[in-house]
Formats: structure tokens, sequence, C-alpha cells
């Protein structure tokens, strides 16, 4: 007794189409979500002496890319302002949430739990 094959071709969704789906790609809704969610979350974080950092974002980041830019260049302090820990302080005073690695404070804050539950509602 001969032994005999047979191939099965089963066709359909791909793991790309399921990613699609979800809203998972570049400039998708999860990470649109998730892009804008980090800039809602971390403002009350952004130095606000003047208000130049907290609008940038709006102008530099493409919102969904997964790149979330502040504009700390044009800033009067300098391009040491999201690092300079002496920004804690405002005219000598504590400056409350607000200073220096603003989103990684968030995100150390609470911030990663409410990013996770809010993508978990898209999915």
């Amino acid at each position: 007794m001969g032994r005999s094959t047979a191939k099965v071709v089963i066709k359909g969704p791909t793991v790309q189409d399921f990613i699609k789906g979800l809203g998972l790609l570049r400039n998708g809704r999860v990470q649109t979500y998730i892009d804008t969610e980090i800039v809602r979350l971390a403002d009350p974080y952004v130095p606000s002496d003047t208000t130049f950092i907290r609008k940038s974002v709006f102008l530099n980041t493409d919102f969904g890319s997964g790149l979330i830019i502040y504009s700390i260049y044009g800033n009067p302090r300098g391009r040491n302002t999201y690092n300079d820990v002496t920004s804690v302080f405002q005219d000598g005073l504590p400056n409350g949430l607000r200073g220096p690695y603003w989103i990684h404070r968030m995100l150390g804050s609470g911030g990663w739990e409410k990013l996770e539950k809010g993508v978990m509602s898209y999915l």
C-alpha cells in the first residue's frame, strides 16, 4: 500500500488583517488614542512658565504615528527643559507636578494603568 498525501490550502485573514482590524497599525485608531491620551495625561506635568512647550506638542506631533514631539529648542529656557531638575521650583517655590521628565513621571504615577485600561476598551 502506498502513502498518499493531500495538500490543503486555507485562505483566510492574515495576522496583518487582524492587526489592522484592531486599529493597531500606524495611524490606526488605537495608536491615535495612545498618542492623544499620553499628551492629555502628561499635560499637568509639563512646565508652564510659558505655554510654548504645552502648545508645541500639537504643532509637532502626528497623532497616530507613535512619536510625540514636544519642541523644547525654541523655548526661552533652552534645550535642558526636559531634564532640568531646577524647573521643579519656580520662583523658589515648589511647582506642583510640573517639571522635568514629565512623561516619565506621568507614566510612573498611574499613567501606564490608565493607558492600558483605555486601550483595552478599544479592543
